[in-house]
């Protein structure tokens, strides 16, 4: 069951590859590494320079939980204004629930 969870969380997270990683240490896309994003604080790649706007949201949001995650994933731009992500959002319940479920294991 936690192979086939995470085969559909990898398959969801496809479209986020283009700039974002989970492999530990790879850089150099325009979006920072989630590699052990659960494990860490919001914006806390230190590889990566975020925009103020998410500096502020971290600010006042230490950890992603699947709640806060689920939020950013269905609409980036409403939970963090004026962040430089160009991603509009995932209307897919179930493939924001799969992402969720890769990049937050056993949460």
């Amino acid at each position: 069951m936690a192979q086939a969870t995470n085969q559909a969380g990898e398959r969801a997270f496809q479209r986020c590859y283009s700039c974002h990683s989970v492999q530990k240490g790879e850089t150099g896309l325009s979006g920072p590494n989630l590699h052990r994003l659960g494990q860490r604080p919001v914006a806390g790649d230190k590889t990566f320079v975020y925009s103020k706007a998410f500096k502020a949201f971290a600010a006042t949001n230490p950890r992603w939980t699947p709640e806060l995650l689920d939020r950013f994933l269905t609409d980036p731009e409403a939970l963090v204004p004026g962040n430089q992500m160009g991603f509009f959002g995932l209307r897919s319940a179930e493939n924001r629930k799969a992402i969720i479920g890769y990049l937050l294991p056993g949460k």
